[in-house]
């Protein structure tokens, strides 16, 4: 308590004698603030990620928040108990929900300025701040209901004091280091690889200046304990997951090295559109736009700009940098070696870390040559200027491409319209993917409990696989002969005579005159006829797919086909551009 007294008093008496400095990020920050604002207002729907926040937040204790996660995810609980006590005092409006992260990952721009301008010049800390409130890729994840801006936060922080302790290894350091390095570990759950990373290059470090290295292996196995209860949700969940039938990475998400290209564009321009790499399509439309002049003015010079900073900030002799930058390049490594294992999926939002480091990095290597009678100094100013005008014109005048108006398109309009069908309590309602989280929109009616994303993927419900499959073909069925045994079914259009035997004996029998079987989907079954010819004429593209879609796609017409021979199929309703109502009753 004692510190944090002196520390409030002098950061007051700090910024009462620095008045201008003070106005200049307290005006960067109120800017970046009202970007972020716009972006929300027009950000739209929560989509399947972010309900997946507001889910495990609507539990009833922190408690129940950690159980739920150790069960159903495997992501750490401190941004869901976070945004838990948030509910209980502002309501779980989907905007009042995103504003909590809003807020703090706002804070992410003075914290920015501080740390560049400490560990580096005044100049890094101010153009850092304002790149970072302008860019798209920090204005996204700090509207959405993720936990991804606010580890940028941590993940700088913990750099910060990660550079500080390699200067001078002492108690405070090591105190705020190891706050902010565990805040990062309980809010985000790749982290760990990242303080890996940093434990690697402190490493080295401390064992060639022949300093400290034992109290330095000290501090991270405290570290190490008090993230205990984390390991051992994650291993769980590692070994839960292993026993599913598909594998996430393989499975949902595609790659090429086209998608690293999309990860410079995400690091140095505004251009940001591609959240995961399912379509590779997209990243060749991107190198077509390259050679447009909007490409070249939008994309190729922000990019040149940023990498020609980035050499510069790895040639430079300031050790500083090298404590800064090097475990963000090892995780990316790290990370690429993965995706080319297939053991990761490439998805920009999980190099976040990494990116925010390198953005910053490449900054700061551009404002290191700005030095007195340097006839660079005109040079720098001006690509300086020319990056952040490209950046915020894209901003303003990309119309749909640009991150001010998302506007995602999910739940919109679900309600109302299921409001207008007024379910009854003993109408079955069944959303095959994603029940927990659509049933927020649709609490009424008697819900299937079977969910094919989480019996897929999860490995936790064999009871679904049984009842979708049979119990013949679920025996067979892992992770190497799944493709095998469901060639069939998926490529020459078989059905699961089993799924229709279990439906039947389970809910259509037992109906009454008039009760209502509702369907209710985001799949997108207008894809299913396409994938099924191109599997059809090559095996080998069937191979190399990522068939969750398409198997997705597959059990749900299937359950709608069964549905139309035993029941009267009534209407199709379609509440917005995701969802589709197909409702059955009863004859």
């Amino acid at each position: 308590m004692q510190y944090l007294i002196l520390y409030n008093f002098f950061m007051i008496k700090y910024l009462k004698e620095h008045k201008t400095e003070t106005i200049l990020v307290f005006a960067i920050t109120i800017f970046a603030l009202i970007l972020r604002i716009i972006a929300l207002q027009n950000f739209g729907d929560l989509w399947v990620d972010e309900l997946y926040s507001k889910y495990f937040a609507s539990k009833n204790s922190a408690i129940d928040i950690t159980k739920a996660l150790f069960k159903e995810d495997f992501h750490v609980p401190f941004y869901f108990v976070l945004l838990h006590y948030w509910t209980k005092l502002f309501g779980s409006a989907d905007n009042v929900l995103r504003l909590m992260g809003l807020l703090i990952t706002t804070l992410t721009i003075p914290v920015s300025y501080y740390v560049v301008k400490d560990l580096f010049n005044d100049f890094a800390g101010a153009f850092s701040a304002v790149l970072l409130a302008i860019n798209a890729f920090n204005i996204h994840y700090s509207v959405e209901l993720r936990f991804y801006g606010i580890a940028i936060l941590f993940a700088l922080l913990s750099t910060y004091f990660f550079v500080k302790l390699s200067q001078n290894f002492n108690k405070k350091w090591v105190i705020c280091y190891s706050i902010f390095t565990l805040l990062l570990l309980y809010t985000y759950n790749f982290s760990f690889m990242y303080v890996f990373c940093q434990f690697i290059v402190g490493l080295i470090y401390f064992i060639k200046t022949k300093k400290n290295c034992s109290k330095y292996i000290g501090m991270y196995s405290l570290i190490g304990v008090l993230y205990l209860p984390v390991i051992v949700i994650i291993l769980h969940n590692i070994l839960t997951y292993q026993t599913s039938i598909l594998q996430f990475v393989r499975d949902i998400f595609a790659f090429d090295l086209s998608c690293l290209f999309t990860l410079l564009m995400t690091i140095y321009t505004n251009c940001f559109e591609q959240f995961t790499t399912n379509d590779i399509m997209r990243n060749y439309y991107y190198f077509k736009y390259l050679f447009s002049f909007e490409g070249i003015l939008y994309v190729v010079i922000p990019i040149s700009i940023g990498i020609y900073g980035f050499i510069s900030a790895l040639k430079s002799k300031n050790n500083n940098i090298k404590i800064f930058i090097y475990p963000a390049i090892l995780l990316l490594i790290i990370q690429i070696v993965l995706v080319f294992c297939h053991t990761l999926a490439f998805v920009l939002r999980y190099t976040i870390i990494s990116t925010t480091l390198i953005l910053l990095t490449s900054i700061i290597g551009l404002t290191l040559q700005i030095k007195p009678q340097n006839k660079k100094n005109e040079f720098v100013i001006a690509i300086c200027s020319l990056w952040l005008i490209l950046n915020l014109i894209f901003l303003f005048h990309a119309g749909k491409y640009s991150v001010m108006n998302r506007n995602i398109v999910y739940s919109q309009n679900l309600a109302q319209t299921v409001e207008k069908l007024d379910v009854k309590q003993d109408d079955y309602v069944f959303i095959p993917r994603f029940d927990k989280l659509v049933r927020f929109y649709i609490p009424q009616g008697n819900h299937i409990d079977i969910d094919t994303y989480d019996s897929l993927f999860l490995g936790n419900r064999p009871q679904d696989i049984e009842f979708i499959f049979g119990r013949e073909l679920s025996a067979k069925l892992d992770r190497k002969m799944a493709k095998t045994y469901l060639y069939d079914y998926l490529v020459n259009d078989e059905s699961l005579i089993y799924l229709h035997k279990n439906l039947k004996e389970k809910y259509f029998s037992k109906m009454h005159k008039g009760q209502r079987f509702i369907i209710v989907t985001d799949e997108a079954l207008d894809t299913l006829k396409t994938n099924q010819e191109w599997f059809k004429k090559d095996i080998n593209v069937y191979a190399r797919s990522a068939i969750y879609y398409t198997l997705s796609a597959k059990i749900l017409n299937d359950i709608i086909e069964f549905s139309k021979q035993d029941l009267k199929y009534k209407q199709h309703l379609q509440p917005s551009e995701m969802f589709d109502i197909y409702v059955f009753e009863k004859e």
